[in-house]
């Protein structure tokens, strides 16, 4: 044998051995990586930042679903639907971001998205999903090859994860005999050269160019569904690898659901490297060569139909797949959620025979960095006073966001949460509609009437959150007017919790209403708030006080304080002045 040939031989494998050694070296130092961040990221508050296009692309899965039923692992558990009014309210994805910071793929965000959109009202559904996280977070080793898993899956750039699946549903077939022609002729004119190198080039040439703008053509045609088939190929691959890292005792019924699916898609994965892999050129030395083959040879086209066809008959196997994964990567950033809390507990759902109750001992709202705890425990409705910035949007928002993670993911932040599963609405940060021309009494009619008609209907009961009812509108009519609406869903199938500034209503409503409040107290001129929830109607406001903090005039401030202890005291009101040249004229 040629002496030459030899070396180059020897120094050709010393160069492959080379490159496996710095591949083999690279994995194992992104595996330390990947470890030491999972590790140290594990029940910390990580929260994410989504723009716009990506909350939208997130929330595409749960938009799809029915108001009553959410897969979930593959079954199907009965829940309600937090409609948008409630989600802005309560800044749910603000929310959702905070929890999502430990999610690992794009199925995980989706699934976790509408997992907080539909909390259930299913005990089982939701005691298994606990089961999943506690299965989780019980065993370190088994949750690192778990993530492992899911990280593999990774986010798919660029939209949803179920967006792309139900693509396929719509997917036309291209046709592959032009393109294995196509493929045929360059590859003829390619050993051409071998024979007739000037012939060769003349006709090869060509044949380039024809292949570069038919495969880059076609490319732009079916991205859509290229994503689609490499969303796919990532579900299947990442259900096979976590059918070997899912606990057993925890998941063995999803384990063989996750087999069943991968079994499904054999078809599909034969040859779908040609289609799903490969990359820029400077991904790698194999995905540049695999670029350039299927640039000339068009391989990934002439494959395209026959994928379409392999998926047309498993869009069920497919989207199986796709909500155990995103369930799995729910339930680990669920656990992660509840060990970042200060203060969490699971909760305890009372049966109806048990009345409409909220028992909640240490209630915090999660996104507040220092919050005041409160407890609640009632078993009628609630109306709040209190004075500005005391407190009670907060303590409503917090009470809300208790009730709707409780019944998404088992956890709620406080010490202790009983309560029947609810259904969950709110009235609060409310604005007119413009595009629609509705003014901002309207808006609030509409919010209202929803509520209502939410609580006549047969089902669970309402949980309702409601912030200065028709604070739209005159004060005469608001207090007559939101008296009957409050009492009508107070004395229906519906927990209420209203905050108001008319105190005349902790009177009219003093029978199917507690009356709380919150208070401030004055120090040195100046208003310091506890944020505590106490027993009882609030006694005074504190806007007059707020004036002569802010340094508004003081015959301003004087006049407006005789303005209310007359009318306390007499139920007329004067604009009669209190100091000569400082007040208002009659």
């Amino acid at each position: 044998m040629n002496t030459s040939f030899i070396a180059i031989l020897i120094i050709f494998l010393l160069v492959v051995a080379a490159f496996a050694l710095m591949i083999l070296n690279g994995r194992k130092a992104e595996r330390q990586t990947f470890e030491q961040k999972i590790q140290k990221s594990w029940g910390t508050e990580c929260p994410r930042l989504f723009s716009q296009e990506e909350m939208d692309a997130i929330r595409r899965y749960s938009d799809s679903l029915d108001e009553h039923e959410l897969h979930s692992g593959g079954t199907k558990g009965a829940c309600s639907r937090i409609d948008e009014i409630t989600a802005k309210d309560v800044d749910l994805d603000t929310v959702f971001a905070g929890i999502s910071g430990s999610i690992l793929s794009s199925p995980g965000e989706e699934v976790l998205y509408a997992f907080l959109r539909h909390p259930l009202l299913d005990r089982d559904e939701l005691a298994k999903r606990i089961a999943w996280e506690d299965a989780l977070a019980s065993s370190e080793t088994e949750r690192i090859e778990v993530q492992r898993a899911l990280y593999e899956i990774s986010f798919l750039k660029g939209g949803s994860f179920y967006q792309a699946i139900r693509s396929l549903k719509d997917a036309a077939p291209i046709g592959r005999s032009r393109f294995l022609a196509l493929g045929l002729m360059t590859l003829a004119a390619i050993v051409l050269l071998f024979f007739q190198p000037l012939i060769g080039v003349a006709v090869l040439v060509p044949l380039l160019i024809a292949d570069y703008r038919v495969h880059v053509g076609m490319k732009e045609r079916t991205l859509t569904v290229l994503r689609a088939f490499q969303a796919v190929e990532l579900l299947r691959e990442g259900a096979q690898s976590l059918i070997r890292s899912l606990p057993e005792q925890a998941f063995s019924k999803e384990k063989q659901e996750l087999a069943e699916g991968v079994r499904a898609l054999n078809q599909f994965h034969a040859g779908s490297f040609l289609v799903t892999s490969g990359g820029s050129v400077g991904a790698g030395i194999m995905d540049a060569v695999l670029e350039y083959v299927k640039l000339f040879f068009h391989v990934d086209l002439i494959q395209f139909d026959r994928m379409l066809e392999a998926v047309a008959d498993h869009e069920t196997d497919i989207l199986r797949l796709f909500e155990l994964i995103g369930s799995v990567d729910a339930a680990s950033a669920a656990a992660s959620y509840l060990r970042s809390l200060s203060l969490s507990c699971r909760p305890e759902f009372s049966s109806l025979s048990e009345g409409k109750e909220l028992r909640i001992r240490g209630l915090a709202h999660p996104l507040l960095k220092n919050p005041v705890r409160n407890d609640i425990l009632t078993v009628s409705s609630v109306l709040l006073t209190g004075s500005n910035a005391s407190g009670k949007s907060t303590f409503l928002k917090a009470a809300a966001l208790a009730a709707i993670l409780a019944q998404s993911i088992g956890v709620v932040c406080a010490g202790h949460y009983r309560a029947p599963f609810f259904r969950i609405f709110s009235s609060m940060a409310l604005s007119d509609n413009l595009f629609r021309g509705e003014s901002y009494f309207i808006v609030e009619l509409k919010s209202l009437k929803r509520i209502l008609d939410a609580s006549d209907a047969d089902g669970a009961p309402v949980l309702a959150f409601i912030d200065e009812v028709l604070r739209g509108t005159n004060t005469i009519e608001r207090i007559a007017a939101s008296s009957q609406i409050l009492k009508e869903i107070g004395t229906s199938n519906a927990l209420v919790f209203a905050a108001t500034h008319d105190i005349e209503l902790s009177y009219l409503l003093a029978g199917p209403y507690e009356n709380m409040h919150f208070q401030e107290s004055t120090a040195e001129g100046d208003l310091h708030f506890d944020y505590l929830l106490r027993k009882g109607r609030a006694e005074a406001g504190n806007a007059i006080a707020l004036l002569k903090k802010w340094q508004y005039p003081e015959g301003l401030v004087a006049d407006a304080g005789l303005m209310v202890k007359r009318f306390e005291e007499s139920g007329v009101w004067s604009m009669e002045s209190g100091m000569e040249g400082c007040g208002s004229e009659g």
